[in-house]
């Protein structure tokens, strides 16, 4: 009987022991089953699960505080998370935008960490003025260009796979920097979550409390984080008239527009400088455009990304684009009150929109 048991038990180690070999084979010679555990991992890892596979399959991140200089001169600071294995690694650049959460914030953490063990070198950058003072600063996307140059040189970067992403104003402020000159051809992709197409129509929105959708629009109650940012982008502008009427809300978009309209033309044309919608002929066929959007969200409406994706289809054929909605955010955060079978298709639709820029990360260095 003992002896029985010892072949039995060596032959389930033989048996377990080839499994394991195939299975290392075929993630290791089918690259597409690979990117879709990884993919999937992430989703897990990143929304409300209770199970989080993601530290069975890579290593812990290493986290560095990284200071590069700035086209003016001065030093910005990001902080990178990238796993110290000697490999070059997909880069990625990540702004969160105005009002933004902090490098210490636990979401920002664990989707650096996340980004990271799916194959990434992940870069946050950080504004001084954005982050930490709500404002919507222009000179603010050449410091993404900066930071955006200064990722795809560090050694364990692979220059030919490096992408772009942003939340909230700063994924249209990434959209914005794509369009420079100077990192334009060297972009892979752009991942734009929450973010607005035309600053100016957003900001008519806001004064009308209304959202332009479809053709029309409907009634929307403003963010008091969005009203911050507004607040603070009229307020150079403060002594017109058309400023102070916009600063205390119209009756309705058209009315919102002419006040507008009667802005300085200086003001408008900085605003107009921050606009995807005044950008999309400069954007390089290379770069894979993604767009995502919560439909509820309550910071920038749903239609912004409609919009930006509808101009990327009729005005720039030549430009790939896949777009999410989902109902599982709350403007960029995940909702852990969504119930459980909208998470689960939400987490699927996360799933899909992933795969694609984690597949950059998994393909081999040149």
């Amino acid at each position: 009987m003992l002896r029985f048991l010892g072949r039995f038990s060596y032959r389930l180690y033989i048996f377990a022991l080839v499994v394991a070999v195939v299975i290392v084979a075929a993630l290791a010679l089918f690259r597409p089953l690979t990117t879709a555990i990884h993919t999937a991992a992430f989703a897990a890892q990143v929304l409300p699960s209770p199970v989080k596979p993601q530290p069975w399959l890579a290593s812990e991140p290493e986290h560095v505080v990284a200071e590069f200089p700035r086209y003016d001169g001065s030093m910005g600071n990001g902080d990178i998370y990238v796993i110290p294995d000697g490999k070059r690694r997909a880069g990625l650049l990540i702004f969160l935008g105005a009002n933004a959460a902090g490098a210490d914030d636990p979401d920002v953490v664990n989707l650096g960490r996340a980004l990271g063990r799916a194959g990434f070198a992940v870069m946050y950058y950080w504004s001084p003025t954005m982050g930490e003072q709500a404002q919507v600063d222009a000179g603010e996307v050449a410091s993404i260009v900066a930071a955006f140059d200064h990722l795809r040189r560090q050694e364990f970067v692979d220059p030919d796979r490096v992408g772009l992403a942003g939340f909230s104003v700063g994924a249209s402020f990434a959209l914005v920097a794509a369009a420079d000159p100077r990192i334009a051809d060297g972009i892979a992709f752009v991942n734009a979550f929450g973010g607005y197409y035309d600053t100016a129509d957003l900001m008519v929105q806001i004064a009308a409390g209304r959202a332009i959708d479809n053709g029309g629009d409907v009634p929307w109650e403003v963010d008091r984080l969005t009203r911050q940012v507004y607040d603070n982008m009229l307020t150079p502008a403060s002594e017109s008239p058309a400023a102070r009427a916009l600063l205390e809300g119209t009756e309705s978009v058209a009315e919102a527009r002419a006040r507008y309209a009667e802005l300085p033309e200086s003001f408008r044309a900085e605003v107009d400088s921050i606009a995807p919608s005044h950008h999309i002929t400069q954007w390089s066929a290379n770069t894979v455009m993604r767009v995502m959007h919560d439909r509820g969200d309550p910071l920038i409406p749903v239609g912004e990304s409609r919009r930006l994706v509808q101009a990327l289809q009729q005005q720039r054929p030549d430009v790939s684009v896949y777009y999410t909605e989902t109902d599982i955010f709350r403007h960029v955060r995940p909702d852990a009150e969504t119930d459980l079978k909208s998470m689960l298709a939400g987490a699927f639709q996360l799933y899909r929109h992933m795969y694609h820029i984690v597949a950059v990360a998994r393909q081999p260095s040149r």
